[in-house]
């Protein structure tokens, strides 16, 4: 088998993991002959404009609060908390469904792997969760919350359920002062 070269434009010969590592974020290169590169981030991203990986991967949270409704707040992952799950399992919704008033039925991950969709709470606050995007829904109580799609792909997820009682890693985005 011959070797294959991967080589940063800019640089020395790179390993294949830091390969992979710059998938996540955006230009790939690649090379069998020649050197080939490419913008593997999605559509959105690139229209949307650019965010660094020291941005962390963008999250929301969905939970209860003491008047039983539902609230939303933005913010990433913590990538250095490990959290104890139970289970994973995956769903694919057709483009241009929706959800009507509902709760979570558990603590849990929702990664969205394709669809972006508008989530709206009966208080009225909305947000938009994109591919890439990582939902932690704990609003398994109370109001709940209505989803539908937006665009003309179909919603495919992941949930990954944590345990009960696990740290979730969610941190939460400052609050702007008014």
């Amino acid at each position: 088998m011959s070797k294959i070269e991967t080589r940063d434009p800019a640089g020395p010969t790179i390993s294949r993991r830091r390969v992979l590592r710059a998938a996540s974020g955006g230009v790939i290169v690649a090379a069998a002959a020649t050197v080939t590169t490419f913008d593997a981030r999605p559509v959105a991203a690139r229209t949307l404009g650019a965010r660094s990986v020291a941005d962390g991967i963008r999250a929301f949270k969905l939970y209860t609060g003491p008047n039983h409704a539902s609230h939303v707040l933005e913010g990433t992952l913590d990538d250095e908390v490990r959290m104890d799950v139970v289970a994973i399992h995956f769903k694919e919704t057709p483009a241009h469904s929706s959800e009507d008033w509902h709760h979570s039925p558990e603590a849990q991950y929702v990664i969205t792997l394709s669809g972006t969709l508008e989530f709206a709470t009966r208080q009225g606050q909305t947000f938009v969760v994109r591919p890439g995007d990582v939902l932690l829904s704990e609003d398994d109580i109370g109001s709940g919350h209505k989803w539908r799609l937006i665009d003309d792909q179909p919603w495919r997820r992941a949930y990954v359920v944590l345990q009960p009682g696990a740290k979730d890693g969610f941190v939460a985005k400052p609050r702007a002062e008014t």
